[in-house]
């Protein structure tokens, strides 16, 4: 009876090393580190996206005319007057773009709302 139960525990613990050592030798492979992100691309904009005819125009007679001062003198009161105006979204730099219309600060004022 003594045998047996020294058999037991020694059995057990060559089990275990051996199961160590079968794993040390067949352990997987290394993961391959992960694929670069895709970089950024610009993209041309839209026709919805090109600057209406008569803001080309409007834009072109200020600089003919060498009033450019009197197009930055353009004032909406808020992003509906710039929608109703169909001007939206503004861009910095446009006649009429102001800074506290540019919700999040990234030189678009009344842009639209995404999500709804």
């Amino acid at each position: 009876m003594r045998k047996e139960l020294l058999l037991i525990p020694a059995a057990a613990l060559f089990g275990l090393a051996g199961g160590y050592g079968w794993s040390a030798l067949h352990a997987p492979a290394p993961k391959a580190p992960p694929h670069a992100k895709a970089g950024f691309m610009p993209i041309p904009p839209s026709p919805e996206e090109q600057p209406a005819a008569s803001d080309v125009q409007w834009t072109a007679e200020a600089d003919d005319s060498g009033t450019a001062a009197a197009a930055a003198t353009v004032h909406y009161s808020g992003c509906n007057e710039v929608r109703a105006a169909g001007k939206a979204p503004l861009n910095i730099g446009e006649p009429g773009y102001s800074p506290t219309m540019d919700g999040d600060g990234d030189g678009v004022a009344c842009e639209p709302v995404r999500g709804r």
